[in-house]
């Protein structure tokens, strides 16, 4: 009985489909729409006529079967359609895998939002990739989860904030309340793209059984407070900062990674200077810095006497060897700012000389 209830509906649907074509072509020549010929219109007006009396027999036919066949047939197609759909759905990261036309991180993408995707909510194989696509192309996840790990830095740094002590003497660097957490974030981005990146090479010079020494993150080294604290004072300071800078821009493993990394530097060490130069009025506040920093980046002070000392000897041998006399490769004592600043002065003085 199922194969007959399923072969009249799809006859009942078939000439449904037929008679809506031949009213709508009727009602276009009436209307003026469309011309036919004499003989295109009587094959459509006979189309009509017998799709109508095909369907009335048909639908008699159907509406004759008990009501409990019918049900029982629906039933049937319902459980078989869900099992259609759970083996295509339970199927989709196999045939993902598969595709060969498809880029390796759009099927990883893919396959993390086959595993996102809430248990009522399925996408076909071409929607699933061209969202893939789309979140591999604007850089999507990243994005979102940045704004995501923003929203919980700014909540713990506000939350801890509040413990301090009002100190007036602050108030005038208000904005280092917002900026701090952004330092903090982009800090956080640089060193996990630069361990991620190190943990990347690893595995395809693996793959390719290529021999290569293995690149091993250790962290970031430690920094020490007596740099910055003198940093406009002693020579010395400023080469402990400078190896401190050089040593994370060679873990950097892309030329994107240093341009990072040079402009997360300036603004870690704006803030430091900041609150170094307020000296006590700033201990609680750069502590909160400080422990953000080494919480959400690993990045932290090195407090230990032995490496302090240590580390002193070496910015000392560093300078001992140091050649004053070189100037960067690229040294140039006419910075693009200062030349727009002299064409801007030169605007200003022409008017006035007229």
């Amino acid at each position: 009985m199922k194969v007959s209830i399923y072969a009249l509906e799809k006859l009942i649907l078939e000439h449904e489909a037929t008679i809506n074509a031949a009213k709508k072509q009727l009602k276009d020549v009436e209307s003026g729409a469309i011309h036919l010929s004499a003989m295109k219109l009587a094959s459509v007006e006979n189309t009509l006529e017998h799709s109508s009396e095909e369907y009335a027999r048909y639908k008699a036919i159907y509406d004759e079967i008990p009501n409990t066949e019918i049900e029982k047939y629906k039933n049937l197609q319902r459980v078989q359609q869900a099992l259609a759909k759970q083996s295509y759905y339970k199927l989709q990261k196999i045939r993902i895998k598969r595709k060969t036309n498809i880029q390796r991180n759009q099927r990883l993408e893919a396959m993390l939002v086959i595993d996102e995707l809430p248990d009522e909510i399925d996408f076909e194989d071409d929607q699933l990739i061209e969202v893939a696509e789309l979140i591999v192309k604007y850089n999507i996840r990243e994005v979102v989860e940045l704004e995501e790990l923003l929203i919980v830095i700014k909540g713990d740094f506000h939350a801890q904030l509040g413990k301090l002590p009002d100190d007036k003497d602050l108030k005038q660097f208000t904005f280092l309340d917002y900026y701090i957490p952004i330092v903090v974030l982009h800090m956080h981005a640089l060193v996990d793209d630069v361990k991620k990146s190190i943990e990347e090479y690893n595995q395809i010079m693996g793959n390719a059984k290529k021999e290569h020494q293995k690149k091993v993150f250790n962290g970031i080294p430690k920094y020490e407070d007596w740099w910055i604290s003198e940093l406009f004072k002693n020579h010395q300071a400023y080469f402990g900062l400078f190896q401190w800078k050089t040593t994370i821009e060679n873990m950097c493993t892309t030329d994107h990674q240093k341009i990072i990394w040079e402009k997360v530097f300036q603004s870690w060490l704006l803030v430091k200077k900041i609150l170094n130069n307020k000296e006590e009025n700033a201990y609680d506040y750069q502590l909160l810095f400080d422990e953000m920093l080494k919480k959400y980046c690993f990045v932290e002070e090195e407090l230990d006497e032995r490496e302090l000392k240590s580390m002193e000897e070496t910015v000392l041998e560093i300078t001992q060897k140091e050649d004053f006399t070189k100037t960067l490769e690229k040294h140039d004592i006419h910075t693009p700012y200062q030349q727009w600043k002299k064409e801007q002065l030169e605007k200003e003085v022409k008017p006035a000389q007229k």
